[in-house]
This record gives C-alpha cells, structure tokens and sequence, in this order.
C-alpha cells in the first residue's frame, strides 16, 4: 500500500534490515522468540523476507521515479529550447558577425587579423578589453556599433529569458542523475527476474507436491480398491464355506 509505505517510511525499514552478521546471530537463535525484546523479535522475522533490502531499495526508486523523471525531462526540455532558439536566431547570428568584424579590426596586420570564425569563449574577453579611459570597453563599443549600425539586432536580448532558464541547469547533475535512474532500473530488473525466478521454483515445487499427493492418491486408491477386492472374495468363499457346510448335515439326517 503506497499511501502507507511513504518514502520516509522506506527509507526508515532500509535503516533497519539487519546486517548479514545480524542475520546470522538472529537466526541462530534456538529459544522461545516471545522471549525476544520487541526490536530483536522485528529483526528476526525481516531475516524471513528474501531480498528485503533490494526490494526496500526497488520500492524507493518506483516512490521517486515520477518527481525525478519530470524534473529531469524539464531541464532536458529547458536546454533544447535554448539550443534551439540560438540556433534559429538570425539577430544573434548577426551580433556574432558584428563582433567578428570588430576583432579582425583590432588584428588586423596580424595573423589572426583575417579569422573566419572565433570560439564562444572569447565573447568573455569583450569586457575585458579598455580603451585609453581604463573605463569602456570592447564590449561598450560592441553595443554602441549595434545601435548605431544594426539596431534590429538589439532584439537579440529576446533570447535572455530562454538562456537564463538553461544556464541554471548543471550538465554534471543532469548526467549523474540520468546515471542514478539507470542504476535504479537495473535494481528494478534485478529484483523482477529474482521475483520471477523465486515464482518459477515455487511452481516447480508446488507442482512436484502436487505429484507426490497424486502419486500418493493413486497409491492409496489402488490399496483400497485391492482391500475392497479381497474383503469381497473372503465374503465370497465365507458364504461358499456356509453353504457347502449346511448341504452336508441335511445329508446325514436323511440317511
């Protein structure tokens, strides 16, 4: 029953399966259980349940699989929607050009004055780049050449409230979390195809039982039916017996 076997109720019973060196003491016990305490007496019957501790640790992950899955598919969904809208924006696409232009300006006459591209991390260094003032920086004069040159491009800040929501999600925990859920399946597995396996071999023994009760049946059967037959045959010849028996005085007395 889920609404009684809460999370905290689990985690609570998985605290308490005894160890395999507890197992052993419990179980070895050869007196009176009631004379137990009431803890010991608890720990001696969860030795009796098989796999308690996989199943406690099955029934977590099922209790938790839903909240987990839905924040995982949120922060999934929260960095494709980012991908996507950078990927898409034509504005952005623009800025990047803008600033291409701009660094190949500053280097010009060097070897990276004709580049054809730049990696994202140098974004980083338009701020920090001043001019004589020790005040603007390169990132100022990005801005300004935005709005004097390409206004439109401004709507690029459209994409802020997309990014913001990714950029608060951690590859790292989106990773190690995906990693939990795939062990906590693999858990779930295990413990099906023990389930599964500990039902083939109670089936296996309760079939076995029930061919020694039918084998037993049809042993008892044959029995009966050899005791009823020779109970009918000693009436037979008991009557035979009499019969012959009040023949021969009836013959004797007529003579």
């Amino acid at each position: 029953d889920e609404s009684l076997l809460t999370q905290d109720t689990l985690k609570m019973a998985l605290s308490a399966v005894p160890t395999t060196a507890e197992q052993a003491l419990l179980l070895a016990f050869q007196g009176e259980p009631s004379t137990l305490d009431r803890p010991e007496q608890l720990l001696r019957s969860l030795c009796g349940i098989p796999r308690l501790e996989g199943r406690i640790h099955a029934m977590i992950f099922k209790a938790q699989l839903e909240p987990d899955m839905d924040e995982l598919l949120r922060q999934v969904d929260s960095l494709k929607a980012a991908c996507e809208a950078v990927q898409g924006s034509a504005e952005l696409q623009a800025l990047m050009q803008i600033v291409l232009h701009i660094g190949n300006a500053l280097n010009a006459g060097t070897a990276r004055g004709n580049a054809a591209g730049f990696r994202p991390s140098a974004l980083l260094k338009l701020a920090e780049h001043k001019a004589a003032d020790k005040k603007t920086t390169l990132l100022h004069y990005t801005v300004e050449v935005v709005q004097t040159n390409a206004p439109k491009v401004r709507r690029v800040t459209a994409l802020l409230p997309t990014l913001a929501q990714a950029s608060r999600v951690s590859l790292e925990e989106l990773r190690a979390k995906s990693a939990d859920l795939a062990r906590g399946m693999d858990q779930v597995e295990r413990e099906l195809t023990a389930l599964e396996e500990a039902a083939e071999k109670e089936e296996e023994r309760r079939e076995a039982l029930h061919r020694e009760a039918m084998e037993a049946w049809s042993a008892a059967k044959e029995r009966r039916d050899e005791a009823r037959r020779r109970h009918r045959e000693g009436r037979a010849a008991a009557r035979a017996s009499e019969g012959g028996g009040g023949g021969g005085g009836g013959g004797g007395g007529g003579g």
